[in-house]
């Protein structure tokens, strides 16, 4: 509610602001503040940056997670899982969400994939709590290597940061707290919808730079429900380079696989990755997710 209010305070409505744009206004209006303050009733715009982004912490939890025995946690998801199926020991994953479904969908399929080393991080908080549970439930190590690696771009809801930017397992990443009714916030490691990203610093900097190499050097892409929106230039940027890159080194992608319902993402997605197919790549597009996962090509990409 106390979002609602500070939206309706800054436009005078509600209806038709998106959650880009708010936090977009917020976060500029907060940097000038730290140079050209005003003197008469200034905003807090900090607080309502840390309170909208404890809402999409919320909201993701809501939407994610199952609570019907009482005990919230997140349930591998059946596309998801029949996606997955297709992953071979190697392989990366990229994703700009914050929530977990990919984790738990992952860990109840081949090849293996554990909390421990399976961000590409040197995380701690791997023997307590969620990272713990969800090696125990699987029949796991505790230790046992990850053969596929999750890269989240964007951070995650159940990291948080300590000394050095070091990412810490959340022990209860799915609690949601209140105090004499009113809500309490609980810090997680996500970068929100805004402009300024701060990838330049670990464990971003590593993650954006682990990603970076991967997709200059893998034989095969998919890409799967993610629109490149406009907002996002980092990203932009990111396939932008890896495309001329890979055009100037000769070292073509062999095969792009494109899924999402909008025939002009897929053509958006196309034309920046156009340069890195050379002569030779094999473009495949597939109207939606479930469409991807029965697609028989897929299986076999490393030809």
């Amino acid at each position: 509610m106390r979002v609602i209010k500070d939206v309706f305070s800054l436009y005078n409505r509600v209806n038709g602001i998106g959650l880009e744009q708010y936090y977009r206004d917020v976060e500029t209006r907060a940097e000038i503040g730290k140079f050209a303050k005003s003197k008469n009733k200034p905003m807090d715009w900090l607080r309502r940056q840390t309170d909208l982004e404890e809402l999409i912490r919320r909201v993701i939890l809501h939407t994610t997670c199952d609570s019907a025995d009482g005990s919230a946690h997140v349930s591998a998801s059946k596309l998801h899982k029949e996606v997955l199926k297709h992953v071979r020991e190697g392989d990366t994953l990229i994703t700009f969400n914050y929530d977990t479904v990919i984790e738990e969908s992952l860990g109840s399929s081949a090849p293996t994939w554990t909390p421990g080393d399976g961000y590409s991080l040197d995380a701690s908080g791997k023997t307590r709590g969620w990272a713990k549970s969800f090696v125990e439930n699987r029949n796991l190590r505790h230790g046992e290597s990850s053969q596929v690696h999750l890269l989240k771009l964007h951070g995650s809801l159940n990291w948080t940061l300590y000394k050095n930017n070091k990412v810490r397992l959340k022990p209860r990443p799915y609690v949601v707290r209140a105090r004499r009714g009113a809500p309490v916030s609980d810090k997680c490691s996500i970068l929100p919808p805004g402009w300024h990203k701060r990838i330049d610093v670990n464990p971003y900097r590593q993650l954006w730079r682990t990603a970076r190499l991967k997709m200059e050097s893998c034989s095969a892409l998919a890409i799967i429900g993610y629109s490149l929106p406009d907002t996002d230039l980092l990203a932009r940027a990111l396939f932008a380079e890896i495309s001329r890159l890979r055009a100037a080194r000769k070292h073509y992608l062999k095969h792009l696989y494109l899924a999402d319902p909008d025939d002009t993402v897929r053509e958006r997605l196309l034309n920046v990755f156009v340069p890195a197919l050379g002569p030779m790549g094999r473009v495949y597009r597939y109207k939606d997710i479930e469409e991807f996962s029965r697609a028989t090509g897929w299986p076999n990409r490393r030809s």
